[in-house]
């Protein structure tokens, strides 16, 4: 459990005025222990001044702005990746594949031209089997593996191409060949264009958990499974991070650009803020893909007495004597293209892009087996631009890096949240991270005490902390478990009833403490009521779907992919970049965010991130008195939405209350933990 003071808290002096007994403090949000030695930090992740930061919301703009940044590329691009997909348009103008330059294609024509040909280094994430399972790689990670036995051939996991285009699947396959001929490392044929591969080995992924902080949560190992979590965290981590890097060095940096952002490169990871419900920009994909969203979605919207063996054997019975009739409704919708995806892009200018420079070159080389350059980011090239602004503005570059031993990204969470007096805004693709859960309580009983020992008064009169989560259906099965025990520490375990079920019947409790299963804490689940009362908290869980009609033209309601790792604090603070709220990106995946302090940014996206999910019906003037009222909208949104799906009407917007149907006792392989009747050993 986190202790007080939190390590990332900097002490300060504070003045207090002499006559009024009054004192002015600015509340700390960023990682200041590891600034530059001469503001007496380490040194690993810089706090910089002077920066242009661009926050851009869904692929449309941000892959839009990297396609014209690389086209205006004088000498250099260097570009990580979790998963490289050459078919991809950036820009698209049509309905049909291609409807636009292609990705691969870009990279050919900067490389190859005459005048100003850019050398671009991509550095991709692969694994020989967990990228098959992925398919991080169109056109070369869903092509069958040949040889005899292969794990992925014996358990049927690896993926057939996702996209219907034959063509399409083939360009990429012949982009591979020049490129990665063999699926080598540094093989291509064109030698300004550069692919090199890098994975995570497990003794890394193993040891960065015990770095501090270090976990309190031990993944859990199960005897019988080889795909348990303990060894999905060490012997499939994952690099995990996107940034993307122009011409740092060219002209001593006078034209340098970057990116710290969400995004994966990969088709499916492109769409439009309007997150139109079958929007033919977005990738025609194979019918199977389709099959597999609808049964996902099915299953997480159906309680289970809703379609048991019974009414499927009886409706199996009536179709083999008569033809049945078409059917439409939710898990019958007729979807031809691609999710809606909602994600996140931030564009730097400025000092900020000399840590991405670090991370790039010290994970090239450790790719290619050499020794890492740099032990802390060097200063940026003498001719960056820089803006004379608010010193309130401070940008910090946070990473999860297993092979130097870094968690910085984690700290910064902490860190962040136990600064936030208002609200917290977190919309991510995963909520599985039962510590942060904790973690926010307890900093938030911290402040309760503190603040009854000063003002003499109850919790009840202290100003309200609102916290708005933002989250998908959890992707997999597996992850339901932990999303229900973070949920329920902040006291919305109810909108995972079933899984809470088990729980209640004794088939599934979850256990936090020394031992991998079995022993330890059991899981506090506070009630909504509970937690208002005691630590002056609100909690609101929404998912996000949009409504219109499909291919059919029936009235359709289609989850919204929730891929954003997106947190906003008090309209001060603000993050965004790769990393999930879960173990995996805060400990053993490679990750990279960008945090920022002051309004200018946080503000204004938190503004236009209400506008776009409400329809424009939730306006926040950024007064905290305001607040009580605009959290009640948000909620009334919500259940309005909900109203109107359950009469086939258009929502406004795309909020909508969080709920989940899925149970199960499965972490990447069963476990068997005690029932709430049973002792718990210490």
């Amino acid at each position: 459990m986190a202790q007080f003071p939190l390590k990332t808290h900097k002490p300060a002096k504070v003045a207090i005025d002499e006559q009024t007994r009054q004192a002015k403090s600015a509340l700390q949000f960023l990682v200041e222990h590891r600034d530059i030695k001469e503001r007496h930090g380490d040194g690993t992740c810089p706090i910089t001044r002077g920066n242009t930061l661009n926050f851009m919301i869904c692929g449309e703009d941000g892959f839009k702005q990297i396609a014209k940044d690389l086209r205006e590329a004088r000498q250099s691009a260097d570009i990580v990746c979790w998963g490289f997909d050459p078919g991809m348009e950036l820009e698209r103008n049509s309905d049909t594949w291609p409807r636009g330059i292609r990705y691969g294609e870009l990279l050919d024509e900067i490389t190859k031209r005459k005048e100003n040909p850019v050398t671009v280094r991509l550095l991709i994430w692969y694994d020989d089997d967990g990228s098959k399972v992925q398919n991080n790689m169109p056109g070369l990670t869903d092509v069958p593996v040949s040889r005899l036995g292969h794990p992925i051939q014996r358990y049927a996991l690896q993926q057939d191409p996702p996209y219907k285009d034959s063509t399409r699947n083939q360009y990429c396959i012949d982009w591979w060949n020049v490129n990665l001929p063999g699926g080598k490392s540094g093989r291509g044929t064109n030698p300004r264009l550069q692919v090199v591969l890098r994975g995570v080995s497990q003794a890394d992924a193993t040891a960065l958990r015990a770095v501090a902080p270090a976990e309190e949560d031990q993944p859990v190992s199960a005897t019988l499974s080889v795909t348990d979590e303990k060894s999905q965290l060490e012997k499939f981590a994952t690099h995990h991070q996107k940034p993307v890097l122009i011409d740092y060095a060219y002209d001593s940096g006078s034209k340098a650009v970057g990116y710290v952002m969400g995004l994966n490169s990969v088709t499916d990871y492109w769409d439009r803020t309007a997150h139109a419900i079958d929007d033919p920009k977005r990738e025609v994909l194979s019918d199977k893909q389709i099959s597999d969203e609808l049964a996902r979605e099915l299953s997480t919207q159906q309680a289970p007495d809703k379609d048991n063996l019974a009414s499927r054997a009886y409706q199996g019975v009536r179709n083999s004597f008569s033809k049945p009739a078409a059917q439409h409704g939710e898990g019958h919708e007729h979807y031809v293209h691609g999710r809606p995806h909602q994600d996140y892009a931030c564009r730097v200018v400025g000092p900020a892009l000399a840590q991405l420079h670090f991370n790039f070159e010290n994970g090239w080389a450790a790719a290619l087996g050499h020794p890492v350059p740099f032990q802390t980011p060097p200063e940026p090239p003498v001719k960056i631009p820089k803006v004379a602004g608010n010193p309130a503005h401070l940008v910090q570059i946070l990473r999860t890096q297993p092979h130097e031993r870094e968690k910085s990204i984690k700290e910064v969470y902490f860190q962040a949240t136990s600064s936030a007096r208002n609200y917290i805004y977190i919309e991510n693709q995963y909520f599985f991270y039962p510590e942060f859960a904790r973690n926010l309580i307890k900093t938030r009983q911290k402040h309760c005490s503190d603040w009854m020992k000063t003002s003499q008064q109850p919790v009840t009169e202290m100003p309200k902390l609102h916290l708005f989560i933002v989250i998908p259906h959890p992707e997999r099965g597996e992850m339901v478990p932990r999303t229900y025990d973070a949920l329920t520490l902040l006291g919305a375990g109810s909108s995972m009833a079933e899984q809470g079920d088990l729980a209640d019947t004794g088939n599934l409790n979850s256990v936090y403490g020394k031992s991998t299963r079995g022993h330890g804490e059991v899981l506090d689940r506070p009630s909504t009521e509970d937690l208002e009362r005691t630590l002056g908290l609100e909690v609101s869980v929404a998912r996000l779907r949009t409504s219109g009609a499909d291919a059919d033209h029936n009235m359709a309601y289609r989850e919204i992919y929730i891929h954003s790792k997106l947190m906003i604090i008090d309209d001060v603070f603000i993050t965004v970049g790769s990393a999930n709220l879960n173990q995996r990106s805060m400990s053993v995946d490679s990750e990279i965010n960008i945090a920022a302090t002051g309004q200018l940014y946080a503000a204004d996206l938190r503004q236009r991130v209400f506008a776009l999910h409400s329809g424009g019906d939730v306006a926040y003037s950024g007064d905290p008195k305001d607040l009580p009222d605009v959290f009640k909208l948000w909620t009334k949104t919500m259940n309005d939405n909900l109203s109107k799906m359950r009469k086939g009407q258009p929502m406004t917007g795309f909020l909508l209350p969080f709920e989940d149907h899925r149970s199960t006792t499965t972490l990447y392989g069963s476990i068997s933990v005690p029932s709430s009747t049973q002792s718990v050993p210490a």
